[in-house]
């Protein structure tokens, strides 16, 4: 069951973040890979990439799917593989146009795209820009709703040195938050939308796979089939529909 949202929970929030202090922060561009509450939007079908594997769980091998939430933030694939222990699991403030947010994001994925390209950039590059991957839910809530028409998005951030789910084997979830109303939580609000250009055709797919090795969790484009790298293989995930073209390169979608 996904996490629910109170007052609480945002207040409790506010006053954590300005207690906890920043390990990383930067900023760049949000986009979105992957949603748990609404497999088809956006003219997307997550149905495959929801069943993927995150970086942050190299012990329990949790899929997005089994995670089950939303609030997962995909960050710097290098400099997460560099370090997991340091940002697996941490609480993300981000901020857009100076206001902050009060999700209660964390990271647990890496983002081939946020690892490449110049870390200072300020032009939306698909093949290499510094920034934060989310679900699609949580950037059409960030954007106000225009996570379809744009696709991404002007964002800053700070992750900050609280753990809010443990990635730790047996114990993996989420820490409890307590407070005079009780567990902490929050969810943000369902967005309806409705696929146009994205199809999932696992036999199709399949024909067209790549043969070459490549790095887990990578994406790319393969003709009109969106690839993950699992295993060090090339492995088809979503045919884009007829008229629609997989663009992006290793941050691939469908237009």
């Amino acid at each position: 069951m996904m996490f629910q949202s109170t007052a609480a929970a945002g207040l409790l929030l506010a006053i954590g973040a300005s207690a906890q202090s920043v390990i990383s922060s930067g900023q760049g561009f949000g986009t979105y890979y992957y949603d748990i509450d609404q497999v088809d939007a956006c003219g997307t079908t997550f149905e495959y990439q929801n069943q993927g594997g995150v970086m942050c769980s190299s012990e329990t091998l949790l899929s997005l799917n089994q995670m089950d939430t939303n609030y997962i933030v995909a960050m710097n694939n290098t400099q997460l593989g560099a370090d997991p222990s340091q940002y697996c699991g941490k609480r993300v403030v981000v901020s857009v146009n100076g206001q902050k947010s009060d999700l209660q994001l964390f990271i647990g994925d890496g983002c081939q795209r946020c690892g490449t390209g110049s870390s200072s950039s300020d032009t939306w590059n698909a093949e290499g820009a510094p920034g934060l991957d989310f679900s699609y839910t949580v950037l059409d809530q960030l954007s106000g709703g225009s996570a379809c028409n744009d696709g991404h998005m002007s964002i800053s951030w700070e992750i900050l040195d609280e753990t809010i789910y443990n990635f730790d084997g047996s114990s993996s979830g989420f820490v409890s938050r307590s407070g005079s109303s009780g567990t902490a939580t929050v969810q943000p609000s369902a967005q309806s939308a409705t696929p146009t250009t994205m199809r999932t055709s696992a036999s199709t797919a399949q024909s067209t796979a790549s043969s070459s090795t490549c790095s887990d969790n990578a994406w790319q484009c393969n003709d009109n089939v969106l690839e993950q790298c699992i295993g060090t293989t090339w492995t088809p995930r979503v045919t884009c529909a007829a008229g629609a073209s997989c663009q992006g390169g290793s941050n691939p979608y469908c237009l």
